[in-house]
């Protein structure tokens, strides 16, 4: 059996891949904080377990696919990244300091269950029946196989950004934002606070860059190492044979709103697997 990601309201657990204890900390602060506040209690019985949302087929506006993945190009820049000392519930990853990334296409949109279909000849989500929801339960290892069959098939080159350049196009051209696109995180994430499974592309707001999802509906693997202490691991991708957790950013459907900050980090196993856990291509120019 695979491993994987158990999530739950009380806060993560992880088969066979630990997350940096600091981070994990961080991350049942912010559950904490945005946890809806206890109702009073009232003489009605006990409510079921809510149950698991059937598959159904949802229909949405179609995503370009025809001649191939729908990439945006990113001219290169300076930013900074990561987040200031005096930023509200600050990380103890997020040192900021200047990055520069050459200029890159990335994916408008996340990965689809369709996309992966039609390369894979499978379907691994948990959220079965809606071909433009992101594909999830994905390990950073199967999303190298899905590279090099979509790069076999189209001679392509793509592949995954590095952290530098998710959050360069996560911010859309303008800093200080909260999530990618601005700070109206209802506007742009699905969350757990409006959401019970993901969510067909592209139908939340966009960010300045035109790119959709950045934010939510599922966490985005990325091609760079985890480094805590921002080291330069996040300007390089690695292979399949290199150690170490892999970066993991934007948060999902089923964590709350903080986790779908700009600068929110993650490292994670790149053999786990999750429902919240999916990915966009990227491209070098």
């Amino acid at each position: 059996m695979g491993l994987g990601l158990v999530l739950g309201l009380g806060g993560w657990a992880v088969l066979g891949a630990e997350l940096d204890p600091e981070v994990r900390k961080l991350m049942e602060k912010y559950e904490r904080q945005a946890a809806p506040p206890a109702a009073k209690p009232a003489p009605a019985p006990k409510p079921k377990p809510k149950p698991k949302p059937p598959p159904v087929e949802v229909e949405s506006a179609p995503v370009a696919v025809a001649g191939g993945p729908d990439m945006v190009k990113i001219s290169g820049g300076c930013f900074q990244m990561g987040s200031p000392e005096n930023e509200p519930d600050r990380g103890v990853d997020e040192r900021q300091h200047q990055v520069c990334v050459r200029a890159f296409e990335i994916g408008r949109y996340e990965v689809t269950q369709r996309q992966w279909q039609a390369v894979m000849g499978n379907n691994p989500s948990e959220f079965q029946g809606c071909a433009d929801c992101p594909v999830e339960k994905v390990s950073w290892n199967d999303v190298q196989d899905y590279l090099a069959r979509l790069n076999g098939r189209t001679g392509g080159t793509y592949r995954l950004p590095t952290e530098a350049e998710w959050e360069y196009a996560c911010r859309g051209g303008v800093a200080g934002h909260r999530f990618c696109g601005g700070d109206d995180g209802d506007r742009l994430t699905w969350n757990i606070m409006n959401s019970d499974r993901t969510h067909p592309v592209g139908q939340k707001a966009a960010n300045g860059f035109g790119l959709y999802d950045m934010s939510g509906n599922v966490f985005e693997w990325t091609c760079s190492v985890y480094d805590k202490e921002y080291g330069g691991a996040e300007l390089r991708c690695v292979n399949v044979n290199t150690s170490g957790a892999r970066s993991i950013r934007g948060g999902s459907w089923y964590t709350n709103p903080g986790t779908a900050y700009s600068v929110y980090r993650i490292g994670l196993d790149p053999t786990a697997r999750g429902y919240i856990l999916g990915f966009r291509l990227a491209r070098s120019l």
